[in-house]
């Protein structure tokens, strides 16, 4: 009856694979030669509009040249007005721009930054073409002050059939390597190559950044021989390993480029894998109805054994009160008997492992608590400190309603919040007046010499960032990363707002305890600055509710 069953069904899916695969391969090709085309278009379609804003100021310095008085030189009025800076803004592609008579003379708008000396080689090249009334594309720069790629364009300003001049512009290609990073996302790389198989652009930004020869991908290859659009099938090293790639190449055109789109043929053709898995899923199902035939020939057999793996699957998903009632006298009552033993056994196995779990979640607050407290004992006006500010903590993590297991997390950071002044030397810690500059500075590592300690641990790693930024400031200037903003993990601007609160209602050397409703006045004038206005709302809740309140005995320590 298996072999009905599933004879058929293997037979049928093995003919629909190899069908489907050819579909699937075509589809992965289309889909790889779209992608390569969009690319190059968006790369043409960008060049071709800011040669044409080049080619319109171009026409309006000629028609500039007949608007003003005989003799006047638009480029020199060009010069005084500064009107080409108007071009250069935010939302432009273009990140400098010349107009320049035959002489060479006219203004330049360019970034405050410098422009490397290759571009303003670049720049200076293009003004032969330009006089001779060709325009001029060049080749591809990158921006070192604008971190950022770019082409220089020109176009000649022709008045009367006249070449009087030229107009260059600096392009930037940052929108063609978003589009490219956009793409080249998973398993999908795409990149941007010249004639000599030089990657230009990369959508790995590790890559980008080296601009490797490319020139040995077979794909490149035939690019460098007839820049035509081509999709092919290619063996590529990736970590040491020959890959199987299929990608497709698309030129250009001017500048002289291609764009490159690759892809695993594994990952490309991994719907045929899941098609074969259905397959033996499909399999297993008509497996399954093959018994479910057999079951209804020997019911009377097959109910205990029901019955039992009914049971079994009750405690796998952990009701371990589950017991199997039969009275047959057979081997099957008898599995049954053991059945309910093992259950029992696991049952009682199961409770003192949460016993166990327990003391030892227990024993592991506990021996944080004692290293908070150690850590506190360095300094006598700090006694308790980690304690309160633990307890301050979890009132305004109550408040903002955070789970549960971020409220562990975050009661542990702010316990081992000051563990890094272990690292501090105790007459910085217990120096009675203010700190020196020098001293403050060294005060100012403990955070990152906690966290460092603290990542040592892999199952504290989650409690590391209250513990390294409690000292971050949400409108930036604090330490040790001058952090801003949702840039501070919210472990740390919980602890901030509890580690100041405790810091100012209790006797320091350098201040006596204040009181409550004024430091509470004084914790919310700095929302928006130094803390997250949403923490400091939800610690003022705190306050209202009783759950904060300061402790009389630590007012009264002197």
């Amino acid at each position: 009856m298996v072999l009905v069953a599933l004879l058929p069904l293997v037979v049928s899916h093995f003919f629909l694979i190899r069908i489907n695969r050819d579909s699937l391969e075509t589809l992965e090709k289309k889909y790889l030669t779209r992608t390569a085309v969009g690319i190059a278009k968006d790369t043409q379609n960008l060049l071709s509009s800011n040669m044409q804003q080049l080619t319109k100021i171009a026409g309006g310095i000629a028609v500039m040249r007949r608007a003003l008085p005989p003799g006047a030189d638009p480029f020199t009025w060009s010069q005084q007005s500064q009107w080409i800076t108007d071009y250069i803004n935010a939302d432009s592609d273009l990140l400098a721009l010349r107009v320049l008579n035959k002489s060479g003379e006219g203004p330049f708008a360019k970034p405050t930054k410098p422009l490397d000396p290759a571009i303003l080689q670049e720049l200076d090249f293009a003004i032969g073409p330009t006089l001779q009334g060709q325009p001029y594309t060049g080749t591809f720069q990158f921006v070192t002050a604008l971190n950022q790629p770019a082409v220089v364009l020109a176009v000649p300003v022709v008045e009367d059939n006249q070449v009087i001049g030229t107009v260059e512009g600096l392009v930037s290609l940052r929108r063609v390597t978003e589009r490219i990073r956009e793409e080249g996302k998973g398993d999908i790389a795409a990149f941007m190559v010249d004639r000599n198989g030089r990657v230009l652009i990369h959508s790995e930004p590790s890559i980008d950044v080296q601009r490797p020869d490319f020139s040995n991908l077979q794909i490149v290859q035939n690019f460098e021989k007839a820049p035509a659009r081509l999709t092919v099938s290619y063996t590529a090293s990736q970590n040491g390993k020959a890959v199987k790639m299929l990608g497709t190449v698309a030129p250009i055109g001017r500048p002289d480029w291609g764009v490159v789109v690759e892809k695993p043929e594994a990952s490309a053709y991994a719907s045929v894998d899941k098609m074969m898995q259905g397959t033996m899923e499909w399999g297993g199902i008509a497996i399954a109805f093959a018994i479910i035939a057999a079951i209804l020939f020997a019911s009377g057999i097959a109910r205990p054994i029901r019955m039992l793996a009914e049971r079994t699957r009750e405690i796998a998903a952990g009701n371990y009160q589950q017991r199997v009632e039969l009275k047959t006298k057979n081997e099957i009552g008898e599995l049954a008997d053991n059945f309910n033993v093992m259950s029992t056994a696991i049952e009682q196995s199961v409770e003192q492992l949460k016993k166990a779990a327990n003391e030892n979640h227990q024993l592991f607050i506990n021996s944080v608590r004692m290293l908070a407290a150690a850590i506190d004992a360095k300094d006598p006006y700090t006694r308790g400190h980690s304690e309160r500010v633990a307890r301050y903590s979890i009132a305004i993590g109550r408040n903002l309603r955070l789970p549960e297991g971020e409220m562990r997390n975050l009661r542990i950071s702010a316990l081992l919040h000051d563990v890094g002044k272990i690292g501090i030397d105790d007459r910085i810690l217990r120096k009675p007046g203010a700190l020196s500059d020098d001293e403050f500075e060294v005060m100012k590592g403990h955070p990152a010499k906690g966290a460092a300690i603290m990542s040592g641990v892999a199952q504290l790693i989650d409690i590391v960032p209250g513990m390294k930024y409690h000292h971050e400031k949400w409108g930036g200037g604090g330490y040790p990363d001058g952090l801003e903003g949702e840039q501070i993990p919210m472990q740390a601007r919980i602890v901030a707002i509890a580690d100041t609160f405790d810091a100012m209602t209790t006797n320091r050397p350098y201040q006596k305890a204040m009181e409550l409703n004024y430091v509470v006045d004084k914790i919310k004038s700095f929302a928006g600055t130094r803390f997250d206005p949403h923490v400091v709302e939800a610690f003022v809740q705190a306050v209202k509710r009783g759950d904060i309140q300061i402790e009389e005995q630590v007012r009264g320590a002197a």
